[in-house]
C-alpha cells in the first residue's frame, strides 16, 4: 500500500490542484489529510469540493478547521489568523460546516497514529518541535509511526532508545528507510503554506511494503494563489509569505 499523507492546505486551491496532479502520477492507493483545509487562503470551499476527487481519503480536524466551526476560539489565534477565520466563516456552506464537525481528531491504524498537531493532546494544538514534545508523543501512543502536520515544516524525529531522539531534516534525506527497531514521528509539511524557507508544497508517501517514507516537494502557481488572497481583501501578509515559504 502506498499512502499519501498531507496537511495544511489552508484554502490554497492552486497548491491543492498541483498536489493532486503530482500524487496522481505516483501510484498512491490511499490518502490521509491531517487537517486545516481552511484558514489563510482565499478558496476554502473550493478546496473542500476538490478534495472529494481523491480516492480512499480520510480527513482529520486541524486547529483552523476547529476555529471556523467554533470548536475552538478564533480569538485565541493571532490577529491575522483570526481575521482570516472570520472571513472564512462567511465563505463556507452549511454542508462544509457539517462535514467539519464530523472530522476525527486522531486515527489509529495498526502501528500507525495520525493527528494534526500531537497525539498526547490533539486539541491542545501544541507544536511538536523539540525533544520534550516528541517524548510526550511517544509516551502517549503505542504507535511505531506517528504522522503529524501543524508546524508547516517537514521533518522526522527518530526514537532509537528511550531517551535518545534524533532529528532528521528532509533536506538531508528525501527517502527514508524505516528501521523496525525504531519509532518515528513524521511531519509531512504543508500543501498550502510551507514555512521551512522553501515555497514549494510538501507532502509524503509512506510505502508499507518497502517500509519507506518519501518526502516530496512540488511547484504551484504561487502568484495565482497570492492574487486571490489580495482580491479577497485578506491581509497582504498572507499573500507575501507564500513567496518566501515562511
Amino acid at each position: 500500500m502506498r499512502l499519501a499523507v498531507f496537511s495544511d492546505i489552508h484554502g490554497n486551491l492552486e497548491a491543492l490542484e498541483a498536489f493532486i496532479t503530482d500524487a496522481a502520477g505516483r501510484s498512491v492507493d490511499h490518502y490521509i489529510c491531517l487537517g486545516d483545509i481552511v484558514g489563510y487562503g482565499a478558496n476554502p470551499g473550493d478546496c473542500f469540493d476538490r478534495m472529494d476527487s481523491l480516492p480512499n481519503l480520510r480527513t482529520l480536524l486541524g486547529n483552523h478547521d476547529a476555529a471556523v466551526t467554533w470548536q475552538a476560539s478564533p480569538y485565541e489565534m493571532s490577529p491575522i489568523a483570526s481575521k482570516a477565520i472570520m472571513w472564512t466563516m462567511e465563505q463556507l456552506s452549511s454542508h462544509h460546516i457539517e462535514r467539519l464537525h464530523r472530522f476525527e481528531e486522531l486515527i489509529r491504524e495498526e502501528d500507525m497514529v495520525f493527528c494534526h498537531a500531537n497525539p498526547y493532546h490533539p486539541r491542545g494544538w501544541r507544536y511538536l518541535v523539540n525533544w520534550y514534545h516528541a517524548q510526550r508523543s511517544f509516551l502517549a501512543s503505542n504507535g511505531r509511526l506517528i504522522f503529524v502536520g501543524h508546524t508547516h515544516r517537514p521533518g522526522v524525529m527518530i526514537r532509537k532508545k528511550r531517551f535518545q531522539i534524533e532529528m532528521v531534516s528532509p533536506s538531508n534525506v528525501n527517502r527514508l528507510v524505516l528501521d523496525s527497531q525504531y519509532r518515528y514521528i513524521i511531519n509531512c509539511g504543508a500543501i498550502g503554506q510551507p514555512r521551512d524557507g522553501n515555497p514549494d508544497g510538501s507532502y509524503i508517501i509512506f510505502d508499507n511494503q518497502s517500509q519507506t517514507v518519501e518526502f516530496i516537494r512540488f511547484v504551484y502557481d504561487i502568484e495565482g494563489a497570492a492574487r486571490r488572497i489580495r482580491d479577497a481583501g485578506l491581509p497582504g501578509y498572507l499573500s507575501n509569505r507564500l513567496f518566501k515559504g515562511r
